[in-house]
């Protein structure tokens, strides 16, 4: 098993050392992975065994893809988060005993969405996003100086395994240099009739953003290391773009330009991963330089079964309205070349669904 990169604990944020962050990076090379999980959406004043299921599976890695608190709202209404307020949210996730005894043993990478960022559908004007960002990677127990740190949001990215088995996994932040939302005013039969849900329409503002120009390059740049597999990983729906919920399609030249980019890299073998819906499902477009799936799983403490009625038409595989978590699992020696397995697991462990890609399909021609 990896060497595991500490969440902090309530403990070391008391003055007990964290596990270095250089530490865990310096032995990447040399550590092959082939099962990788990850979920989103979790409130932490529910009970969590899911993390118990997840332990027995036990993966190399997993990944928070956002909502790992819910910072902005309590079950009631949504209120203005403060700084206070949500300090207060990671330590009681910090005290749940499953999710405790989980991260003291597994390696656990994060981004995040918006509750956990601190405010709801919020972006670029939310005015605590500095505070939150320290309090989010003093949970990671991120060293003090190192990149993510000092420059504006929290993406980050690292390639695991050597040469023939790498894999990289770039974590967005679709929150920090977001730009507002166009809201949706159409009528609510209009809406229903379209079997949306019908918050926002998407931006036909060409200054408007989800990563930011800075993110942007970064991401350009990562995207030329070279790797055997490339997982992008976002709060949001990349591929499914029809429900007008939050997702990329609320800013379609920003998802043309992620597709665009890719080719332009030549950088092979992505799979995207995502959250926030509430539900599991496998979406899949022709719309990059070979065909993009995104695999989205959430969530791993409550469901909205409404949400899998709504329109994808790139859906493949899914949905799953019960509570979940997804498996990524590298297959390196098939006989048929690399195979990676997306599987969907319910809280006890069952699989649920599974969508199969050859590794080999996914090059830029």
């Amino acid at each position: 098993m990896l060497t595991r990169r500490l969440f902090l604990s309530s403990a070391a944020a008391a003055g007990m050392s964290v596990a270095p962050l250089s530490q865990a990076m310096g032995q990447q090379a040399n550590q092959t992975i082939s099962r990788i999980a990850f979920g989103s959406c979790a409130k932490q004043w529910e009970p969590q065994p899911i993390w118990n299921t997840i332990a027995r599976r036990e993966p190399d890695l997993f990944l928070s893809l956002g909502d790992a608190i819910y910072g902005d709202w309590h079950g009631d209404e949504v209120f203005t988060a403060t700084e206070e307020s949500l300090r207060a949210d990671w330590e009681q996730l910090a005290a749940i005993p499953e999710f405790a005894a989980f991260r003291e043993q597994f390696k656990i990478l994060a981004t995040w969405d918006n509750h956990d960022f601190g405010k709801h559908d919020g972006g670029a004007e939310f005015e605590l996003k500095e505070q939150s960002k320290k309090l989010f990677l003093d949970f990671l127990g991120e060293p003090q100086n190192t990149e993510r740190r000092n420059r504006p949001g929290i993406y980050d990215a690292m390639i695991y395994g050597p040469e023939g088995r790498r894999v990289q996994i770039i974590l967005l932040d679709c929150r920090t240099f977001k730009s507002p939302y166009t809201s949706d005013q159409r009528s609510v039969e209009e809406k229903a009739a379209l079997n949306i849900r019908g918050q926002y329409l998407p931006s036909t503002d060409t200054n408007a953003t989800l990563l930011g120009a800075t993110q942007w390059q970064w991401l350009e740049e990562q995207l030329q290391e070279p790797a055997e597999l490339r997982l992008i990983a976002s709060g949001t729906q990349i591929v499914a773009d029809e429900k007008a919920m939050e997702e990329w399609g609320n800013f379609p030249a920003e998802r043309r330009k992620l597709f665009d980019l890719i080719g332009k890299t030549g950088a092979e073998g992505v799979i995207l991963l995502s959250g926030n819906v509430h539900f599991s499902e496998v979406s899949r477009t022709d719309e990059g330089p070979y065909p993009l799936t995104d695999f989205t799983s959430s969530g791993l403490t409550h469901s909205t079964p409404a949400y899998a009625e709504l329109k994808n038409s790139r859906r493949v595989a899914g949905p799953f309205t019960g509570f979940n978590f997804g498996e990524i699992n590298i297959r390196w020696e098939d006989t048929e070349g690399t195979i990676v397995e997306l599987t969907c697991l319910d809280s006890e462990g069952s699989v649920q669904f599974e969508h199969i890609v050859q590794l080999s399909a996914l090059k830029v021609t």
